[in-house]
């Protein structure tokens, strides 16, 4: 889904049969463009003239040379490394705004990992390294560019934690204490309004708690299990859509809350997380993972609550959904190949020689 979610998940993913994070977490091939012929308006004038939409799919994540991980961008099948001379990097989000592409992640630096935006492919740290930090999540509205993630505090009491944090054009803000390990997963602008969601830990009980923030202000959430983990928010009018799992003793079960009323997607046999969630129109999607009887990690995306496998005998893993029109894209991988599924159908985006991720995907129509 780090002391960030992404790589407990990854930890969690590991016990049965997947490696890896929201991406710490396969022959290439081109996508095809689509072009849709537009129809003429019946009551004017028929232009002789073909008008043509292209559509523009983004995908991010990484892939590793050795044990080592580089951030990657996969357009329309094309990959391309994001830059960092100092090292090593991931990359866990990308937005689209017009004709400029905004990625984010962690790279590293020569103290600690930093939180780092890229644009256009030009990377800015921000933070300076010196406290490990990391970006899970982007969202650019009106211009302003929304960044969350968390990074590691001063010594409080003797004791290090990571505060979740909010950077809006660069600047941040501290949406928890530090008192306890917090962090924020994802970003969601609608209007004047940002939501983000995230967590705290109690380590005194060994709990987690959702933590949902409305322009920086704490909003209540009910948490009714022991462990209960965000990755995904996705706000669609007044209705709030948060992604996540969770837990008491057993296996995880993967949890869409809608304005804070959970519904469970899985029911507990099999470890099950929920990734991301995506609204259209009147359709719900939820990408994610639920183990089969063989213990074989299977990648789903459910439609209002409806499942479907989108892999069968192998391990994989769906982290990520966009809807455009009709069409429905997911991304993710199988073992170490980095790929997409559109409407179900699977493109792999590596080979295979190297482990290689997708962790979010963005969709645009020109």
């Amino acid at each position: 889904m780090k002391t960030q979610i992404k790589l407990f998940i990854v930890l969690l993913l590991m016990s049965f049969n997947f490696s890896c994070d929201k991406s710490n977490e396969d022959l290439s091939e081109e996508i095809a463009i689509e072009i849709e012929d537009q129809e003429p308006d019946p009551l004017g004038p028929i232009d002789p003239t073909p008008t043509t939409e292209t559509t523009d799919l983004y995908m991010v994540g990484y892939e590793r040379d050795g044990d080592k991980p580089y951030a990657q961008l996969w357009k329309n099948g094309i990959q391309t490394s994001l830059p960092n001379a100092a090292g090593t990097s991931i990359a866990n989000s990308v937005f689209v705004a017009g004709t400029d592409e905004y990625i984010v992640g962690q790279a590293e630096t020569s103290y600690n990992s930093a939180a780092i935006l890229w644009k256009n492919g030009v990377g800015t740290n921000l933070t300076d390294g010196k406290k490990a930090a990391v970006a899970n999540s982007v969202f650019v509205s009106e211009g302003d560019v929304y960044v969350v993630g968390n990074e590691q505090s001063e010594v409080i009491n003797r004791e290090i934690h990571t505060i979740a944090k909010l950077w809006k054009n660069g600047v941040a803000t501290d949406l928890s204490t530090g008192t306890n390990d917090s962090s924020a997963y994802d970003v969601f602008v609608l209007g004047s309004d940002v939501y983000v969601v995230g967590e705290e830990y109690f380590e005194e009980t060994f709990s987690y708690q959702i933590k949902l923030w409305k322009n920086g202000v704490e909003q209540s959430f009910d948490n009714s299990s022991q462990i209960n983990r965000s990755i995904s928010i996705f706000v669609n009018g007044t209705d709030v859509y948060v992604a996540g799992y969770r837990q008491n003793s057993g296996a995880s079960i993967a949890v869409l809350w809608k304005n804070g009323v959970p519904t469970d997607l899985t029911n507990g046999d099999k470890q099950g997380i929920a990734m991301d969630v995506f609204v259209s129109g009147t359709d719900v999607y939820v990408a994610g993972v639920n183990s089969d009887t063989n213990n074989n990690q299977i990648a789903k995306i459910w439609k209002n609550g409806v499942a479907t496998e989108l892999n069968s005998n192998t391990s994989a893993t769906a982290r990520s959904v966009y809807v455009s029109g009709t069409h429905v894209y997911v991304g993710g991988n199988e073992f170490d190949i980095a790929k997409y599924w559109k409407n179900g159908e699977p493109t792999n985006l590596s080979d295979g020689s190297n482990e290689a991720r997708v962790t979010s995907v963005f969709v645009t129509k020109n």
